[in-house]
């Protein structure tokens, strides 16, 4: 868990934006508004981050943990890890979701031939949104990843940056349906103080 939530600080001071902690110049986050969660799908429940200020639906059996403003998920038969972080940096509240996306796959740490697939937006998000996906190999372990950088932004007050990697099997992502679903269910709440 520590791991993957040190791997998304990194990926965030990478890219050259910074957590919500960096809130200098950036507008009380008090005076944010909460959105309603979205109704989770049938035996799946709603999971809210507190302190990074979202909640989002999760599958039968995923596990949530968050340690500090980072959330790490993961699904039942760990082939899949989910970490999720709210940016309120300058650069957060200000650069366009393609381009953060963009940023945030290239600057992946301990990967090896990391190669975008592709770009679109996150279907189903009330929000600005752009979602990227690619392959590399984790190098320290020589496996072959699934990468979907997403980014949902609040324009002028902050972006929430999710990084998912998941083993292939038969060609195809484990559980890309789920996360799917698990995307489109992000919705911003006031974070804590």
């Amino acid at each position: 868990m520590r791991a993957i939530a040190l791997l998304l600080a990194a990926l965030i001071a990478a890219t050259g934006c910074g957590d919500d902690d960096e809130r200098s110049g950036s507008p009380d986050p008090a005076t944010e508004r909460s959105d309603r969660p979205a109704k989770p799908p049938p035996g799946w429940k709603t999971f809210a981050n507190r302190r990074a200020g979202f909640t989002l639906s999760l599958p039968p059996g995923w596990r949530a943990r968050t340690r500090g403003s980072a959330t790490l998920i993961r699904s039942g038969d760990r082939l899949l890890a989910l970490t999720v972080a709210a940016d309120r940096s300058e650069a957060g509240r200000e650069l366009r979701p393609r381009r953060y996306a963009r940023r945030a796959f290239r600057a992946l740490p301990g990967f090896r031939r990391l190669r975008r697939t592709g770009t679109r937006s996150v279907r189903g998000s009330p929000y600005p949104t752009a979602r990227v996906e690619g392959r590399g190999t984790l190098a320290r372990r020589r496996q072959r990843q699934q990468i979907t950088v997403a980014v949902f932004r609040r324009p002028g007050r902050v972006t929430y940056a999710a990084v998912a990697f998941a083993a292939r099997a038969g060609g195809v992502a484990a559980h890309a349906a789920p996360l799917n679903t698990v995307l489109a269910s992000l919705r911003a709440r006031r974070p804590a103080l």
